[in-house]
């Protein structure tokens, strides 16, 4: 078995440890997150860095994510404002770009990671959360990072955290669409994905983009759910997958469903209601910003199985490293 499959399936423990992590943190720091804050990361951590920021907003702060890169050599493009807080995430904390980040911004500095590391040593404050992998693709990290975090974010804004057991037990239900998904991946030889998603799960589409090119070195895409009828769709034809992200389908979601089958593309809905689509996995209710955890699996499982389905090693990713540094 890829160690790869390993590591999704393991999804329901790493919440466990992301939750002893957000307790031991909060056991030994006095700290509670400001509501000014900018995230930061590359590639998987970036798009991680995206619905952080989101969550903070939607919880009354505010919250900005940048790439390393662009904080690094373009920061005054964007609305930074004015920060309390600089976070940035690597899941090895020695990714170079991430490093040299924390000296982008004259604030507190506070590190996302899975080890002991140089990251963890430079900031000011640091979240280890250790979701190991040995895999050069980032897996079951992800939701941990993220589930970590927001219960310190909720817990600093003074709202109520998850009950991790129960979230760690729905993420063990969608794991259970795994045969699902195989047998899709082996029923339908398509030729490219779009992926979709809107608020919290867009960055969910980019990191499912993202998956499905470092596993299965195939052409995907990800844009904001209704956004891709803007021109986007002409891509769209008998070899393509559609993969819609949603929470609960309304109206629209269901005309878009039913417009790229007319092109004659096959539609997999991912959420709590079908919306006449090809293919549905049904996600179990967990209040947004805390849902983001309950997707990630079928992304990362869809893209596994691709990878398998054209002989591939998704262990081992053509081109790529597991830790990139300068």
């Amino acid at each position: 078995m890829h160690a790869t499959l390993r590591e999704i399936r393991r999804t329901p423990e790493g919440i466990i440890k992301a939750q002893k992590a957000f307790e031991d943190f909060i056991a030994n720091h006095d700290f509670l997150l400001p509501r000014e804050v900018v995230y930061t990361g590359c590639g998987s951590s970036h798009f991680l860095s995206q619905p952080l920021a989101m969550a903070t907003t939607r919880l009354g702060g505010r919250g900005v994510a940048l790439p390393c890169s662009e904080l690094l050599y373009a920061k005054e493009n964007y609305p930074i404002g004015k920060p309390e807080l600089l976070v940035a995430i690597s899941r090895s904390g020695e990714t170079t770009e991430a490093i040299r980040a924390l000296e982008s911004l004259d604030v507190p500095k506070f590190g996302i990671t899975a080890y002991e590391s140089t990251l963890s040593r430079k900031a000011d404050y640091s979240l280890i959360v250790p979701a190991h992998e040995e895999s050069v693709v980032m897996t079951h990290s992800f939701p941990a990072f993220y589930f970590a975090y927001l219960q310190l974010l909720l817990h600093s804004f003074g709202k109520e955290t998850h009950d991790a057991g129960l979230v760690s037990e729905l993420t063990g239900e969608v794991l259970k669409s795994e045969g699902y998904i195989r047998e899709l991946v082996d029923g339908f030889d398509f030729r490219n994905v779009i992926f979709l998603g809107s608020g919290i799960l867009y960055p969910v589409a980019l990191e499912a983009m993202l998956k499905m090119k470092e596993m299965a070195l195939f052409w995907s895409e990800a844009y904001p759910t209704f956004e891709v009828r803007h021109g986007f769709k002409s891509i769209a034809d008998k070899g393509t997958l559609v993969v819609l992200l949603v929470e609960r389908p309304f109206d629209w979601h269901e005309k878009l469903t039913k417009e790229f089958q007319s092109q004659g593309a096959k539609v997999l809905t991912v959420g709590r209601k079908d919306t006449g689509a090809d293919y549905f996995i049904e996600v179990p209710e967990l209040a947004p910003p805390g849902n983001l955890v309950l997707y990630t699996s079928v992304i990362q499982l869809l893209a596994y199985y691709k990878a398998v389905e054209r002989g591939l090693n998704p262990d081992s990713p053509r081109f790529l490293s597991k830790v990139v540094k300068w």
